[in-house]
C-alpha cells in the first residue's frame, strides 16, 4: 500500500502506462482521509476562535488540493486503460463533470441546475465504477468506450 501512495507521486505525468485498482484507490482513500481529517481541525480551530491556525489550515489544504489534480488526472487515465477502457472516455467525461459544474454554479434557474446536477453525479458514478473494474490485458483496438 506504501508503494502505491509512492508510485501515484512517482509516476505524477505518466499518462500513457497502466494502474491496477490498488494503485489507484490507494492515493484517493488516503487523500481523503487525510483531507477529513485537517478539515476537522481546521473546524475545530475556527469554533474555537482560532481563525489564523484554520486559514492557514484552508491554505495548505487548497495548495494539495491542486498539487494533486495532474497526478489524480494521470493515474485516472492509467486506470481506464488498465480496465480495458480508452483514455478519452475518462478525458471526456472528467470534462464534462467539470464543464457542467461550473455551469451549476453559473445557472441560477433551478430546474436547468438540476438537470446539471444530475449529468454531473452520473459522470462521477460512471467513473468510478470504470475505475473499480477488474484489469483487463486487451490490444489498442479492443479497448471499449464504456
Amino acid at each position: 500500500m506504501v508503494e502505491a501512495y509512492k508510485d501515484f507521486w512517482k509516476k505524477y505525468i505518466d499518462f500513457q502506462g497502466k494502474s491496477n485498482r490498488l494503485e489507484f484507490w490507494t492515493p484517493v482513500l488516503i487523500h481523503i482521509i487525510l483531507v477529513f481529517i485537517v478539515a476537522i481541525i481546521g473546524i475545530i480551530c475556527f469554533v474555537t476562535g482560532v481563525f489564523t491556525v484554520a486559514a492557514i489550515i484552508s491554505a495548505i489544504v487548497g495548495v494539495f488540493v491542486l498539487a494533486m489534480i495532474v497526478p489524480m488526472f494521470a493515474v485516472t487515465l492509467r486506470r481506464f486503460y488498465d480496465a480495458g477502457r480508452k483514455r478519452s472516455t475518462a478525458i471526456l467525461l472528467i470534462g464534462i463533470t467539470i464543464v457542467v459544474n461550473i455551469l451549476f454554479d453559473i445557472i441560477q434557474i433551478n430546474s436547468i441546475a438540476v438537470i446539471l446536477n444530475v449529468i454531473a453525479w452520473l459522470c462521477t458514478i460512471i467513473l468510478i465504477v470504470e475505475t473499480l473494474l477488474p484489469s483487463r490485458h486487451v490490444g489498442e483496438s479492443e479497448l471499449k468506450w464504456l
